[in-house]
């Protein structure tokens, strides 16, 4: 099946939930103005390994672009800290990983509760991939009064998706007003994806679960050195690094996404008491 055929839909993909009484899950964040979409690929490859997925929809998401304008950047870590206690409730292993603003959450959650492992997919702890406007070094400008109100940032060529055929596919997403993906969004939602990643970048070396972070070097929104900077400064003994070389941000749609979800599934099994179990049910 190709991936239009698997990916296209009319109605708005809100939370998804793939259940099948297993005694393991995985919670999947997506990214800033993305949707469950960005991630429905590889909660499916996550399910047929014995995983129960979660990939809620984020405050302010989901919906259209002003909703965002309402939101601060705690609501998305309550949220999302919210979500892990009712999830973990229900599963004797509870594991995490999002992408770009979902890693940071994911580090918020890691940071309070005791996760089993963590996968960290692009996270964004900045604002300075290559495929930003020359006049980047204006943006601070934009969170001020009146112009917060009235800047908007229109997404772009290449959406971060380097293969071209996913790129289109995933534009014409975009352009159907009804898919929840916004095209366009307020400097306020990028003011609070700022200033989370600072409060992140605070107590980084308090980070003990075992963690996995995987980034691109062609990454379009955010350097490959953010995540070199996340990856040396957490306190995790057992962290891995992944440096992909096909890919731009949504590494979970682009050219290298089966390399993402096998080097994913492999470190959270790594971590799976269950696994054996299920290896003696299957055997």
């Amino acid at each position: 099946m190709s991936f239009s055929q698997n990916y296209r839909f009319k109605k708005l993909i809100r939370d998804i939930e793939l259940k099948s009484g297993n005694k393991r899950a995985v919670i999947l964040f997506h990214g800033l103005t993305g949707t469950p979409f960005e991630l429905s690929r590889f909660a499916k490859y996550l399910f047929s390994l014995k995983f129960d997925v979660f990939v809620p929809c984020l405050p302010g998401h989901c919906t259209k672009p002003s909703a965002l304008d309402k939101i601060i950047w705690q609501d998305w870590s309550y949220f999302a800290q919210d979500k892990y206690k009712t999830i973990s409730n229900g599963y004797n292993e509870v594991f995490i990983s999002g992408i770009c603003l979902g890693a940071l959450l994911c580090l918020e959650i890691s940071r309070n509760f005791p996760v089993r492992a963590q996968a960290l997919l692009s996270p964004t702890l900045a604002i300075d991939g290559w495929n930003l406007p020359w006049y980047k070094f204006l943006l601070p400008l934009a969170f001020i009064p009146p112009f917060i109100w009235f800047y908007s940032y229109k997404e772009s060529d290449p959406y971060g998706i380097k293969n071209e055929s996913v790129r289109r596919q995933v534009l014409r997403i975009m352009q159907n007003k009804s898919s929840g993906v916004y095209e366009s969004y307020s400097a306020i939602a990028i003011r609070e994806l700022l200033r989370f990643s600072k409060n992140v970048k605070l107590y980084l070396n308090q980070i003990k679960t075992p963690t996995l972070v995987i980034h691109s070097k062609h990454d379009d929104l955010c350097n490959i050195k953010n995540a070199r900077e996340l990856y040396n400064k957490i306190s995790s003994k057992d962290k891995k690094f992944v440096e992909l070389h096909d890919s731009y941000h949504m590494i979970t749609l682009d050219n290298e996404r089966d390399m993402v979800f096998k080097e994913c599934s492999d470190f959270f099994i790594k971590y799976s008491e269950c696994a054996e179990e299920i290896d003696e049910e299957s055997g």
